[in-house]
């Protein structure tokens, strides 16, 4: 189960793991935050296509209607239970949801199921930068009036704040997220979770997934660092952007840098920070680094 919060790169993670050959990886399932299938079903049918998608990627096209006659009825671990038996021999599911994050209770309806968890993290300005660039895209679709204030509103808010409103929100959510992730982790066994840098994804691939697939207790296969990004999202499951990368990118990284210092962080933030080790060191190279060739581009 990949956990972290949104904007932290966990598509591209997903993505990059969805190429081994034991792993089936399909968009955010969110299944995990209901108690039972037809309470998912009825509240979040978008998700669907994920499981739809999963049993494409299992070679196993199903019908919607043969997957809601075999799920109706059950809880979301009998679902679970029933995904599981339908994978190859050795096979796993990679459940990434970051909504997964936003409660402690969808997180302990998992522990029934003793999955291995990925904990993607982010630093956080890392994060309020690509939330702001996504929701400025959304803008610029917005009729004139509407974005001719934008840039008005952004600049009083970071004279009194340091940060726009939305870039704020995305700091508060940050360390809610994360802070619950912390929480729920330090229940886990140290041998059932693994900790995952997103600078250290994009900076050094092959170090980044050969130790992660050794903690999952895989073989480490270099299709994982030649993930197909030109593939389109539903935008309510994943990245809506991601079909515009062309591979790994060390760049986003620091990105965020150009537009925000961390002075700007509130201290509850830069106390989180602190206890995860986000760490932000200043590095030159904005592609993969010498130890690390097999690096390409892709970002959020």
């Amino acid at each position: 189960m990949l956990l972290s919060s949104e904007r932290s790169g966990s598509t591209l993670l997903r993505v990059m793991l969805g190429e081994h050959s034991r792993i089936a990886a399909p968009q955010e399932l969110f299944l995990m935050r209901y108690p039972t299938f037809d309470a998912w079903r009825a509240e979040k049918a978008e998700a669907f296509e994920s499981l739809v998608e999963l049993f494409f990627l299992l070679g196993q096209p199903r019908t919607e209607a043969a997957i809601d006659a075999a799920c109706r009825g059950r809880s979301s671990a009998e679902v679970y239970d029933w995904i599981c038996a339908q994978l190859p021999s050795g096979g796993l599911l990679l459940d990434k949801t970051p909504a997964y994050a936003n409660d402690m209770a969808t997180l302990l309806r998992s522990a029934a199921l003793e999955p291995f968890y990925i904990w993607l993290i982010r630093h956080p300005l890392g994060v309020v930068d690509s939330h702001v660039r996504l929701k400025r895209a959304e803008q610029r679709r917005q009729a004139r009036p509407l974005r001719a204030l934008r840039p008005v509103r952004d600049a009083l808010a970071r004279l009194t704040n340091g940060m726009t409103a939305v870039a704020r929100e995305r700091e508060t959510k940050w360390v809610r997220q994360n802070t619950n992730l912390r929480t729920f982790l330090r229940r886990v066994p140290e041998t059932q979770h693994a900790i995952v840098h997103f600078e250290d994804l994009v900076r050094t691939p092959r170090r980044a997934l050969g130790e992660l697939c050794a903690h999952i207790g895989l073989r480490f296969e270099p299709a994982v660092l030649q993930p197909q990004t030109r593939q389109l999202m539903n935008p309510h499951l994943g990245d809506p952007n991601f079909h515009l990368h062309a591979g790994i990118d060390a760049t986003p990284a620091e990105r965020w840098r150009a537009a925000y210092d961390e002075s700007v962080l509130r201290d509850e933030t830069l106390q989180l920070m602190t206890q995860i080790g986000v760490r932000s060191p200043r590095l030159a190279p904005t592609a993969a680094s010498a130890d690390d060739p097999a690096g390409m581009a892709l970002g959020a």
